[in-house]
């Protein structure tokens, strides 16, 4: 096989029955294998995925990459780092691609100038379970989703974002910045995050470009559990304590490539949503969105407390 223009890289640990799907939607696509290849990279998984990757070994294009060491950015750096392609292609394996997703990815990239660092596309959710009203649209990009209309452009990137769902980066902007840090995205069963924005901000700082094509989508499933307050209190917590360790990873960026502040006091926003998430005097839907905001405000002081006051090395997470 000669090199492939891109790497499709699949980070799993122990999704064997939603990693078929993704890897079927892979082999559906319009451009021609020769042109790309698929990489799963297996995170240290307990259950049958070696058995699924197995039946895939047919293909020339597929390898099968097994990860001991737990965590999404090393599992995504071990991906790129093996893969052959000039563009590293990342979805999710709960996701799945529409037919044209590699060939629209080959033209973003091919077809505009100056060529972008970064390609992505709507990430459209698919419920498993019809979501309660609480459940607005502000809270969508917590489960991936994106959606920036219908016309190929360059996106503003303090204002707009891609997500690593539907993430397509040139090799060589992965080697300038070393990929994605360790020391944030999820590991096992801790909902940390950060490893994205952080290298967005660092892409951005330097001048780099992200690009959006309607035509590089993907089918991104949402569980049932995740559409529980139980949930979005887990995953706000965590992104609180995200949010403070990402801030001292960023030390070195220049504050006006990270992302703006709410206008309205801080001091107002918590009283009122401490007020609100009591219960007492509101409504079902208003008491969960004010207890998911100050899920995020009790992770934010954990992290003070742990990586401030205590003066814990970021190394040891």
């Amino acid at each position: 096989m000669t090199s492939p223009i891109i790497s499709v890289i699949i980070c799993t640990h122990n999704r064997e029955d939603f990693l078929r799907y993704c890897l079927n939607s892979l082999y559906r696509q319009t451009l021609q294998q020769e042109q790309y290849e698929v990489l799963v990279v297996d995170n240290a998984s307990t259950d049958g995925t070696e058995a699924v990757c197995q039946a895939y070994q047919v293909h020339k294009n597929f390898r099968y990459i097994f990860e001991s060491i737990p965590g999404l950015s090393q599992a995504r750096n071990t991906g790129w780092q093996h893969g052959q392609g000039r563009y590293i292609a990342f979805i999710d394996d709960d996701a799945t691609a529409l037919p044209d997703w590699l060939e629209k990815i080959f033209v973003s990239f091919q077809g505009t100038d100056p060529e972008p660092d970064w390609v992505g596309g709507p990430v459209n959710l698919v419920w498993e379970k019809e979501p309660p009203a609480w459940l607005t649209r502000e809270y969508f990009s917590a489960l991936g989703w994106v959606d920036w209309g219908t016309e190929a452009r360059f996106l503003d990137p303090k204002t707009e974002w891609l997500v690593g769902c539907n993430c397509i980066l040139k090799r060589t902007t992965l080697e300038k910045f070393g990929g994605f840090d360790t020391r944030l995205g999820r590991k096992k069963d801790l909902l940390l995050s950060g490893e994205e924005v952080q290298l967005h901000h660092r892409i951005q700082a330097a001048g780099g470009s992200f690009y959006y094509h309607p035509g590089v989508k993907v089918n991104h499933h949402v569980a049932a559990f995740r559409i529980k307050p139980a949930y979005f209190y887990r995953r706000y917590y965590w992104g609180g304590i995200t949010d403070y360790i990402m801030a001292k990873t960023l030390r070195d960026v220049p504050a006006q490539y990270i992302a703006e502040q709410p206008e309205q006091s801080q001091l107002t926003r918590l009283a009122t949503n401490l007020f609100h998430c009591i219960g007492l005097f509101s409504s079902y839907d208003t008491a969960v969105a004010s207890r998911i905001y100050m899920a995020y405000v009790i992770g934010w002081v954990r992290a003070v407390v742990k990586f401030s006051w205590r003066n814990v090395d970021l190394e040891t997470l």
